[in-house]
């Protein structure tokens, strides 16, 4: 991928959230909290259990317009990108890490709201954003070591990830969806497997794909969809 520099920075703010996997939904900005019990000790509520003790905080970026933000750091492993923008030209979205090319999370024109997700390795990147209005995005690294047993059922639109799904060994996938293209991958919670599901060529008649534990659906597509796993 070209590495593309810009000049005209944007006036951004950062937040740093607490975030327990990804839907189709922006992930909430708050965390549990410790309460202290009626004899003294601590008890930790029921969103602080839920979340993997290992998972690193989300981080939130908004800005307008062009934007550069340095020193965003990466754990290493699943990262999920959740991006909004409000304009009407280029919408990109890239990380890129201090000695590589980097990886783009989103490629597109107009308003645009989406998720898409790769696997990186740790260390510190830059967040390059490219664009001609409003925008958000929000970094995800979601370590969740159960989820959802299939079957599955979800139906969307343009570019989503859903889960965390557990799943377990062979798996026959069906879907339907309306646009010129869709790709449907399991991308793994807890290594970098990505097990391809169907793609526009392949999704009337499908094959079954096998995958052990946990994992996320990552779906691309430019138009509305439905997906169910079996």
């Amino acid at each position: 991928m070209h590495r593309r520099r810009v000049v005209e920075l944007a006036t951004m703010s950062v937040v740093t959230l607490s975030v327990a996997g990804c839907t189709n939904e922006p992930a909430g900005t708050e965390g549990g909290e410790d309460h202290a019990g009626a004899g003294g000790g601590n008890e930790t509520s029921e969103e602080e259990e839920d979340e993997p003790a290992n998972e690193p905080d989300g981080q939130k970026f908004t800005g307008a317009n062009v934007g550069i933000v340095d020193d965003v750091s990466l754990r290493g492993g699943l990262t999920i990108i959740d991006a909004t923008h409000q304009g009407d030209d280029e919408f990109g979205v890239r990380l890129i890490p201090e000695d590589g090319d980097g990886f783009l999370f989103a490629d597109s024109s107009g308003s645009y709201a989406g998720q898409t997700a790769w696997h990186t390795p740790g260390g510190t990147y830059e967040l390059s954003v490219v664009a001609d209005g409003d925008w958000e995005v929000i970094v995800q690294q979601p370590r969740d070591t159960s989820g959802d047993r299939p079957p599955v059922s979800i139906a969307g639109e343009g570019n989503e990830v859903h889960g965390p799904f557990e799943f377990g060994g062979r798996h026959w996938p069906s879907g339907d969806y309306e646009g010129e293209e869709i790709g449907v991958n399991v991308l793994s919670a807890s290594d970098t497997s990505r097990t391809f599901v169907f793609h526009q060529g392949s999704i009337t008649n499908p094959t079954a794909f096998d995958f052990d534990g946990v994992g996320y659906l990552e779906v691309k597509s430019d138009g509305e969809w439905s997906i169910e796993i079996d």
